[in-house]
C-alpha cells in the first residue's frame, strides 16, 4: 500500500533564507532536508504539510503551495512537495528527531541531502513544478529517474 507524505519548503523571501532540517534518528540520520512526514488518515494534504511542519519546526505557514510531486519505488512513497513564503512562529525542533536551521537560499548543502532530494530540490528552487519517480535498487541506490507526466494544472504552476 502505498504512503503519502509531505515535504515543506519555507523560504524567508526578505532574508533569502530557507528553513531546513537534520535528520538525527531513523532512515534519514545525518542528512539533511526539508521538514514534513507522513500523512495521517482523513488528512489532506494541505492538513499534512501545515501539521509536520509544525511539529518538526514550530513554524505556522500561511500559504503552502504545491510546487512537485515525487515517487519513491520500491518504498511506496508518494511526497507531495509545498513552498510557503509567508509563515509565523518561533523556530522550535522536535527534540531527539531534528536539528532545524535557516540556511541561505544561494548554498543548499545539497552534498548532505539524499541522492533524490540532490536531483529535483534545484529544479523546484528555480521555480519548476517537478514530477519525478526514483526507483531505488537493493542497496538502497537510485537506480532510475524517471520524469512523469504533468497534469495540464501542473504546467501552470
Amino acid at each position: 500500500m502505498k504512503k503519502e507524505a509531505s515535504l515543506s519548503i519555507i523560504e524567508d523571501v526578505e532574508n533569502h533564507k530557507l528553513l531546513m532540517i537534520k535528520h538525527l534518528r531513523g532512515i534519514n540520520k545525518g542528512f539533511v532536508n526539508f521538514c514534513g512526514g507522513k500523512k495521517e488518515e482523513g488528512e489532506t494534504m494541505e492538513d499534512c504539510v501545515r501539521r509536520e511542519t509544525f511539529e518538526e519546526t514550530g513554524i505556522v505557514i500561511e500559504n503552502p503551495k504545491r510546487v512537485g510531486y515525487v515517487e519513491f519505488v520500491p518504498m511506496e512513497y508518494n511526497v507531495t512537495v509545498f513552498k510557503s513564503t509567508k509563515f509565523h512562529g518561533d523556530v522550535k525542533a522536535r527534540e531527539g528527531e531534528v536539528e532545524v536551521f535557516w540556511q541561505d537560499a544561494a548554498s543548499i548543502p545539497l552534498d548532505k541531502m539524499r541522492t533524490a532530494d540532490r536531483d529535483y530540490i534545484p529544479e523546484i528552487m528555480k521555480g519548476k513544478y517537478v514530477k519525478r519517480q526514483y526507483l531505488y535498487d537493493e542497496k538502497g541506490n537510485v537506480a532510475k529517474i524517471t520524469p512523469l507526466v504533468l497534469e495540464e494544472w501542473e504546467k501552470t504552476l
